[in-house]
């Protein structure tokens, strides 16, 4: 599996994650950066967390045995404020814009037929739960996972 992105969702000090792989998101990540600073809005790299993927990489972490217990309970083994954390909102403009683009002219993402279908797809569910995240006040990244 190459990587990916899940979404989390920040609620005090708990994560919510939706274990879903936004693959198409993720390798895409490049392109839809340029096009939002076409359209002059934050781009997709800003709301992307890599703390977990350098904490696989990184020794100097101490991880316990176990770190099943942390994912069950929505508790990382490390502080979340560590962790890069966005407004839903500014992420809701993001997306939605591109999700618009996609829709209006997919040929601008010179994507292949499936590839576009993917994507929609995963607009569709982020900002599905960047709705609720922003209704409810809470914070969001992207998590990189690979």
């Amino acid at each position: 599996m190459g990587m990916t992105y899940w979404l989390n969702v920040r609620d005090g000090d708990m994560i919510e994650s939706e274990e879903n792989d936004l693959s198409a998101t993720c390798k895409l990540t490049d392109a839809l950066d340029k096009m939002c600073l076409e359209i002059g809005l934050l781009a997709v790299s800003e709301f992307v967390d890599s703390t977990e993927m350098s904490m696989e990489y990184d020794d100097e972490f101490d991880l316990p045995d176990d770190e099943d217990e942390f994912y069950d309970e929505g508790k990382r083994p490390y502080p979340l404020d560590e962790m890069r954390w966005c407004e839903a909102n500014s992420g809701l403009d993001t997306f939605q814009a591109l999700q618009a683009r996609l829709s209006n002219a997919p040929d601008s993402f010179e994507l292949e037929p499936d590839e576009i279908d993917m994507l929609a797809a995963e607009l569709d569910e982020i900002i599905e739960l960047l709705q609720a995240a922003a209704g409810q006040g809470h914070t969001f990244h992207l998590e990189l996972l690979g």
